[in-house]
């Protein structure tokens, strides 16, 4: 690391330690036992698969999940009294039975949801009675209340994309998230939401759901703090947090997209939290997590979500650690490292830096993990290097991406 204009500060060596510290301003920094340039070569010589992961749409969805529990939210809030007669949604009305009949309601676009009760659809006829209806299109969404929401305006035989939703039911969640006050699509605050009972033991989940497979995000110690879900769709892959949510009246869990957390962690946390983990690699695809370097100095990390899960990542143990962003050059790298950097900054993490991919093979590829086939592409004979934070932001502003706020005051004035 380069410094200029700035006075280098050796602490004093205390007796009988191993490792010296430097000191830059007030940030902390360890020496490396392992330096960059082993951990570039160990990392060049790996086939790094990259799935095709599609952050944008999978927050469009997570986005349709929270309004659609908001709304169930209300009908039922709503429906308390049984004398208060049936909610207006949109352009009906719709009650909970108190018949004790299942209606179970499966889609496969490719999500499974199902109902444990039963709930009445009806309109008021001439005569001023409520007369039950029966709306097919209802079948084939797991986010039945937002549909119904608009089902006579908008929805239509053929307007299906293929995830199995429609255009108006994107905008009409994008337009009642932002009256809720929704943000992020990982993280965040949502008391509506939050308030309701969770069944967080992994011991009631499958492995695998009916399109993709769940997987364990551990904390530093083993104790397992979320669950996300990969589901392949076409060619691309589409990632959401994952919970069972069970509510007043239901037997079963209903299947929901959100975290059960606040805060995003990083996946891989337990094994960065080991002492042998000298050297960290973050990236924001899952595919890093498959690397397997020769020995247990170097850990990698995923940050799920896209740049929308970023202002709530836990930067749990990356404090001791000499962190590494990979970036490529396209622009969602970029950004995501320079916004990456500034988060973990804010949290107080001492040592942030770059490692950047300047070339490599590329090949199209699907890639079982673990018995499910994901659309990904494979990058081999990699040429890794260190890109310093002045060179990072020259390039993003050469390819029209916006520097985050204090980057240069964190970075650039230290390094």
């Amino acid at each position: 690391m380069g410094l200029t204009g700035h006075i280098l500060t050796m602490a004093q060596k205390t007796p009988g330690a191993s490792i010296p510290i430097t000191s830059y301003r007030q940030n902390i920094c360890l020496s490396e036992k392992m330096p960059f340039e082993k951990v570039a070569e160990d990392f060049s010589k790996l086939k790094l698969t990259l799935l095709n992961c599609d952050w944008e749409q999978s927050a469009k969805i997570i986005q349709m999940s929270r309004v659609n529990e908001r709304l169930s939210n209300q009908l039922y809030q709503q429906n308390t009294n049984p004398l208060s007669g049936p909610t207006r949604l949109g352009n009906y009305n719709v009650s909970i039975s108190d018949v004790p009949q299942a209606l179970t309601v499966l889609c496969h676009f490719p999500f499974t949801y199902s109902f444990s009760e039963s709930l009445m659809v009806s309109q008021v006829n001439q005569g001023g009675n409520y007369l039950a209806v029966t709306l097919p299109r209802l079948q084939h969404t797991p986010f039945y209340f937002l549909r119904l929401l608009i089902y006579d305006e908008t929805i239509t035989e053929y307007g299906y994309d293929e995830y199995g939703f429609q255009k108006s039911e994107y905008l009409m969640a994008e337009k009642l998230a932002s009256e809720y006050g929704y943000t992020g699509s990982w993280g965040g605050d949502y008391p509506e939401i939050m308030a309701g009972g969770f069944l967080a033991s992994p011991y009631l989940l499958a492995e695998h759901s009916e399109y993709g497979r769940l997987f364990y995000i551990y904390d530093c110690r083993g104790k397992i703090s979320c669950l996300f879900e990969m589901i392949p769709v076409g060619e691309s892959v589409l990632v959401f947090p994952h919970s069972y949510r069970t509510r007043r009246n239901f037997s079963e869990p209903v299947k929901v997209y959100f975290q059960q957390n606040a805060n995003v962690s990083i996946w891989g946390v337990d094994k960065i939290c080991n002492p042998a983990a000298e050297h960290v690699i973050l990236y924001h695809n899952p595919g890093i997590m498959r690397l397997k370097f020769p020995n247990a100095s170097v850990a990698t990390g995923c940050i799920l979500g896209g740049l929308d899960s970023i202002p709530y990542v836990s930067c749990e143990g990356l404090h001791k650690k000499q962190n590494h962003i990979l970036i490529s050059e396209n622009t969602f790298d970029l950004a995501f490292a320079l916004n990456l950097a500034v988060a973990m900054k804010r949290q107080g993490v001492p040592v942030v830096r770059f490692m950047k991919m300047e070339a490599a093979n590329r090949c199209e590829t699907d890639y079982n993990w673990d018995g499910i086939m994901y659309p990904a592409t494979q990058l081999s004979d990699m040429q890794i290097q260190k890109i310093t934070p002045a060179e990072l932001r020259l390039l993003a502003e050469s390819n029209g991406v916006q520097i985050p706020e204090n980057f240069v005051n964190y970075f650039e004035q230290v390094y």
